[in-house]
């Protein structure tokens, strides 16, 4: 069985967005952007904490990928050990949401929160935020390259489609070799249909 079936879909931001909000007069800011990789989140949070340079806190939390494969990272700012970073990131799991970085300034308003309320101011600006931003479904891919005789190049494109895999580069020599982005759940059952539809005369590397 494989177990990343129902693990390789979540919800990423099409757009960068913001939103505010005051509790017990402290200003929170919470900004979100679509990240490919560590470098555009940290650049992403470089951006914010220059824009808001003034705040008394600036916490973020990022997540790349999922299970096995996901990275994350996340920073309290200043705040007490525990209670920005990780709401913010618990929050970015809750809306099943990756490839994301938020960062959330807060500007203090005199009337301390506690431990809790910090806990739960920080996890729902980060939550609503990315509830109500615009977001599509995605979908956790592998690459697989194959090579078939040229008898079967109609028959590999034919199982291409039929996954709705995308084709990212073939090459034609001696063998026809096709290179190609498969769902992840579905990279298993790839290698079986295009072994089957060319009847073992395929070599996956």
């Amino acid at each position: 069985m494989n177990h990343r079936s129902t693990t390789d879909r979540f919800l990423q931001l099409k757009e960068k967005c913001r939103s505010e909000e005051k509790i017990k007069g402290s200003r929170f800011i919470a900004s979100a952007a679509p990240v490919e990789n560590e470098q555009e989140a940290q650049a992403f949070i470089e951006e914010i904490k220059k824009e808001f340079h003034d705040a008394t806190h600036n916490c973020y939390a990022w997540k790349i990928g999922l299970g096995r494969r996901q990275k994350y990272r996340y920073n309290d700012g200043g705040e007490p050990s525990g209670t920005a970073g990780q709401p913010i990131l618990k929050s970015i799991n809750s809306a099943s949401a990756s490839n994301v970085c938020v960062v959330v300034a807060r500007y203090f308003g005199g009337a301390k929160l506690g431990t809790g309320g910090l806990m739960r101011a920080y996890g729902r600006v980060s939550y609503e935020l990315l509830r109500s931003s615009k977001s599509e479904k995605k979908y956790l891919s592998d690459t697989i390259t194959f090579s078939v005789d040229f008898d079967f190049v109609d028959v590999a494109h034919s199982v291409i489609n039929s996954f709705s895999a995308e084709l990212k580069d073939s090459h034609y020599g001696e063998k026809v070799t096709f290179e190609v982005e498969v769902r992840a759940s579905k990279l298993s059952a790839f290698k079986a249909k295009i072994t089957e539809a060319t009847n073992g005369q395929v070599k996956i590397k």
